[in-house]
């Protein structure tokens, strides 16, 4: 008994080892090229969240050659050019192209903020 009980613990550390090492560390604007996943935004009329979940998920691809490709649940929702106007090394702005728009971003907590009319959208780089 005390044998299985230590295997599983044993199992229990590399698990929790492995999924640590996944995590990317962003820690400023020039690291935003890559794939992020949305996990929630918080904001409207009644300052609510929405969480992502698996039946309702998004991803921001921002390339390097300046595209930007937004998926909803696996759907490309919008395909555009994009650059990015450094404030400091955690604040600035995203710019696509069409449309024309430029939206408020920060770098905290290794999450992409994206702030998006009354909504604030939050995002985690995957790869």
């Amino acid at each position: 008994m005390k044998k299985s009980v230590s295997i599983i613990f044993l199992c229990l550390i590399l698990f929790v080892l492995i999924r640590c090492k996944k995590d990317l560390t962003v820690t400023s604007i020039d690291q935003i090229p890559g794939t992020w996943r949305w996990e929630y935004s918080c904001g409207g009329a009644n300052d609510t969240c929405i969480y992502g979940s698996k039946s309702n998920y998004a991803t921001i691809e921002f390339r390097s050659d300046g595209k930007y490709v937004e998926k909803h649940n696996d759907t490309i929702y919008l395909q555009t050019n994009y650059t990015l106007i450094n404030t400091d090394y955690t604040f600035g702005s995203l710019v696509l192209d069409s449309p024309a728009v430029s939206l408020p971003i920060a770098i905290l907590d290794n999450l992409l903020l994206i702030t998006r009319g009354n909504y604030l959208d939050t995002y985690k780089k995957i790869k």
